[in-house]
């Protein structure tokens, strides 16, 4: 008897977390030993055994890597407009005399965040128009040329940079503040104490110990980057834009997926981009630490 109760007691616990189990094997490992056994195949109604030759295609694929490479120049340009500016804002509003309206820069900054990104991409479309874009009738008031922000190859990289960075930069503020909150005022005290100038005080005591939100933020940057979706289809409007610059990742997963109906090569598409997001985000916790550990 005593042994039914107790057995019935340690089955009670398991009862109460199977539902999330349940939901994680129907949602999430079910899909992922399905994708790679589609990967594994060739095929659209009737699918044959094909080995790796998908993964094979996959790396010679000049398409692919081209995606890749947009992602690397956008995670680039989003990390030198982004960080600084965030940086420098979340400063800012950490100084005492803002402190007490902390809470509504930090709403201000952050709305964009919330907002839609098929929204965004639709009003930056309209911005960045080249004849009646009001980007380009502002540059216009200085003398500048119209910019062919989505018809110009070299130009929509950087329209897409500067989409993520008006979406994405109050975030990042959000993330610098806390990681400020973190930062023992007795250090920055015995900075100035010994004489350390505001930038040295800046570049010696704070941003070191902002490493760990860095390396976050960092991280988040390159996913983003690399992962760019609705937006690029959005500005790009059919297709991938001109010369395909703003072809991604995950835009050339969709592609094959959905509107090629090869499955096959979309899986292998997925597990490769998966695996290179593993070595890049490897690579950048490997060098924040080598950074970390010649300090």
């Amino acid at each position: 008897m005593m042994t039914n109760a107790s057995t019935r007691w340690k089955l009670a616990p398991l009862l109460f977390i199977s539902p999330f189990f349940i939901a994680y094997a129907v949602f999430g490992l079910y899909p992922i030993l399905y994708g790679f056994w589609l990967s594994l195949m060739k095929g659209t109604d009737d699918y044959t055994f094909a080995g790796l030759s998908n993964y094979a295609f996959v790396l010679k694929d000049s398409f692919f890597w081209k995606a890749m490479w947009n992602g690397t120049k956008l995670a680039l340009g989003s990390l030198f407009l982004i960080l600084p500016v965030a940086l420098g804002v979340s400063l800012l509003l950490n100084r005492p005399y803002i402190a007490k309206r902390k809470g509504f820069f930090a709403t201000f900054f952050f709305t964009p965040n919330i907002t839609s990104a098929v929204a965004v991409g639709i009003i930056f479309k309209l911005l960045l128009d080249r004849d009646n874009g009001v980007i380009n009738q502002l540059l216009g008031v200085f003398g500048a040329s119209p910019v062919g922000w989505l018809k110009d190859p070299n130009w929509t990289i950087p329209a897409l940079v500067l989409l993520c960075g008006w979406k994405y930069l109050g975030i990042n503020i959000l993330f610098f503040l806390a990681g400020l909150q973190s930062v023992p005022y007795e250090l920055i005290e015995a900075a100035k104490i010994d004489g350390a100038t505001p930038v040295k005080r800046l570049w010696y005591v704070t941003i070191p110990l902002l490493r760990p939100i860095m390396t976050f933020i960092v991280f988040q940057c390159l996913l983003g980057s690399y992962g760019m979706f609705s937006e690029a289809f959005i500005l790009a409007g059919s297709g991938f834009g001109p010369e395909n610059s703003l072809v991604f990742p995950t835009s050339y997963l969709y592609d094959e997926a959905f509107r090629r109906q090869d499955f096959t090569y979309s899986s292998a598409l997925g597990y490769v981009f998966t695996l290179l997001l593993l070595v890049i985000g490897f690579i950048q916790l490997r060098m924040f630490r080598l950074n970390h550990s010649e300090e």
